[in-house]
């Protein structure tokens, strides 16, 4: 096969991917609505243990907002509720968390957030840092699902090291408004 036939291939291919990319955005000005679960483990865990027993490191449910306001940008308001247990909380525990992402299919972003919990010295946490990457399939008209990993850290020097922090996988089942 001649470089020119390996080049039409290349860029059909691109084409084919940047379509599949384009079709899983959302109409701009679109909003949806979500609902998920998310598995949570810290990096330590993850690097002595592996994701062998990932279950019983944690799971939490989420509630989410997204707002397209054009092309491949999403904004994102999450509320997340974790069990008592929590970060050594004695209660119940709530994280409201905002992203920005961009991108369609395939998508990647950053996010900041809060822990509140009766059970904390303060209520509130402090603020944590998160990246998150992931792929958003959609399956029907009005009806997306959404399954990303997230990479919780205290201070953006963390994302270099990669070494504590927590790390999430999760899945939401968004419905357009």
């Amino acid at each position: 096969m001649g470089w020119k036939a390996k080049s039409a291939g290349v860029l059909m291919g691109g084409l084919a991917v940047l379509g599949l990319a384009m079709g899983a955005t959302p109409a701009s000005g679109e909003s949806l609505i979500g609902f998920g679960v998310h598995s949570w483990r810290t990096v330590h865990d993850l690097r002595s243990e592996g994701f062998t027993g990932i279950k019983r490191s944690g799971i939490s449910y989420l509630v989410s907002y997204q707002y397209n306001p054009g092309w491949l940008l999403k904004l994102e308001l999450d509320g997340e509720y974790f069990d008592k247990g929590f970060g050594g909380s004695t209660h119940a525990a709530f994280s409201p968390q905002a992203y920005v992402l961009l991108g369609g299919f395939i998508y990647g972003g950053v996010g900041i957030g809060t822990i509140y919990s009766s059970g904390f010295n303060h209520s509130f946490s402090n603020p944590f840092y998160a990246a998150r990457a992931g792929l958003n399939f959609h399956l029907l008209p009005r009806i997306h699902l959404d399954v990303n990993g997230n990479y919780h850290f205290k201070a953006f020097n963390q994302l270099k090291g990669v070494n504590t922090g927590t790390v999430t996988v999760g899945a939401a089942i968004r419905v357009a408004l």
